[in-house]
């Protein structure tokens, strides 16, 4: 009997090849026959516009229709003897696939131009929930990088903990020169200055809690992780700011229009790539039950080690399922949401659009509002225990 492909890795590789199709819709449609077909676009011929936006949203829609039915149908299942398990979400492979094309097809054909706004509507509320999902598996992972080797009985793991903290510190004072010294090289650019300032008064707040006495859950390895990554989206959102704008500094790429469209195919790739494993990873994660336990370094070496249950004998049929089949799938269904508003810019594109995945105005200010979202996750982690102490956090 053939043996079923990894769920983990196929349901990734069926999730990017149509994020693949989107981007291609997105860059390409309106170059080859697909935009002379009569039942696209509007009066029987669909605009270059319709491709960056409409086609990115019908693509989307069936992906994450596709996901979200997959997340309904596994609720519930916590153990591999449950038929759903087999049968769903690791067998019957070329239904499912069947299922995802014509899914594809039926929105192309079907849907209309107002069904999809609703639906670019609904994409930014998921986009925003997938944000802050990884926000909290960011945090979670720093709380548990920090209560594993806090707790090792070698010196070696307290000097680790120790150097990663200051590792952490010292990159994100080195991104802050180099933001206000690329994004904000005068005081004209009061916008940059503004954000730049704002997360460094952030971190700074947060550190200083992170060590009062009232913070029970107060570590400062977390605190570095957190601050490390408030710089990295503060960073980010200046590197989304149009290339127009007068406060973005202008690489030789930007000046090279021979190679601008080069480098922003590689930065378009390294985004989705990023976006698939980010979901994939996620999907693994036990993001319903994050307490830290002794076997923690264990789970982290065999989550490098991209081996499924499929591997297991034949004979080991029952047992629980190593994550939430459901949450998975769930991940997915709303990452295909938010490559949707990557790839449309939140909705922002039009026809003579030359920016890269993920620029402009409107992810400058999603990233920024991730920033200050992270933030407050953190501080109610800080203060929580201390406004209720009778709660187990």
């Amino acid at each position: 009997m053939p043996k079923s492909p990894p769920a983990r890795a196929t349901h990734a590789a069926m999730f990017a090849c149509a994020v693949a199709l989107k981007w291609a819709l997105r860059d390409y449609g309106s170059e080859t026959a697909l935009e002379r077909l009569s039942w696209i676009g509007a009066n029987g011929r669909a605009s270059a516009a319709w491709f960056k936006t409409q086609a990115v949203y019908r693509a989307s829609c069936a992906t994450s229709t596709f996901f979200f039915a997959m997340s309904a149908a596994l609720i519930g299942t916590k153990d591999r003897s449950d038929f759903r398990d087999k049968a769903l979400h690791r067998g019957n492979w070329m239904l499912k696939v069947l299922a995802f094309v014509a899914l594809h097809a039926f929105f192309f054909l079907w849907a209309t131009d107002e069904g999809m706004e609703a639906y670019a509507a609904a994409a930014r509320l998921g986009s925003g929930l997938f944000l802050v999902i990884q926000m909290i598996i960011v945090l979670d992972f720093a709380f548990a990088w920090n209560e594993s080797w806090a707790s090792g009985e070698h010196w070696g793991w307290v000097a680790g903990l120790l150097v990663s903290t200051l590792a952490m510190y010292a990159t994100s004072v080195a991104l802050f020169v180099e933001m206000y010294e690329s994004y904000a090289p005068n005081r004209e650019c009061h916008r940059n200055i503004a954000m730049i300032t704002c997360t460094v008064v952030l971190c700074v707040v947060l550190t200083v809690i992170t060590l009062h006495p009232a913070a029970r859950e107060g570590c400062l390895l977390p605190s570095a992780a957190v601050t490390l990554y408030c710089t990295y989206l503060c960073y980010s959102a200046l590197t989304s700011e149009p290339s127009t704008y007068a406060c973005r500094p202008r690489s030789f790429i930007d000046a090279n229009e021979e190679l601008k469209k080069p480098a922003n195919l590689v930065t378009t790739a390294f985004t989705l790539v990023s976006v698939v494993y980010a979901a994939m990873r996620a999907g693994e994660s036990n993001f319903w039950d994050m307490e830290v336990d002794e076997s923690f370094q264990s789970e982290l070496r065999e989550a490098l080690n991209d081996g499924d249950e499929e591997e297991a004998s034949e004979g080991d049929a029952s047992g629980p399922v190593k994550y939430n089949y459901s949450f998975f799938h769930l991940m997915f269904a709303l990452a295909a949401m938010y490559t949707s508003m990557l790839l449309t810019g939140w909705g922002t594109r039009h026809e003579d659009d030359t920016e890269a995945i993920g620029s402009g105005w409107a992810s400058v200010w999603v990233k920024f509002f991730s920033v200050w979202a992270t933030g407050a996750i953190y501080l109610w982690c800080l203060i929580a225990p201390a406004l209720f102490p009778d709660r187990e956090f």
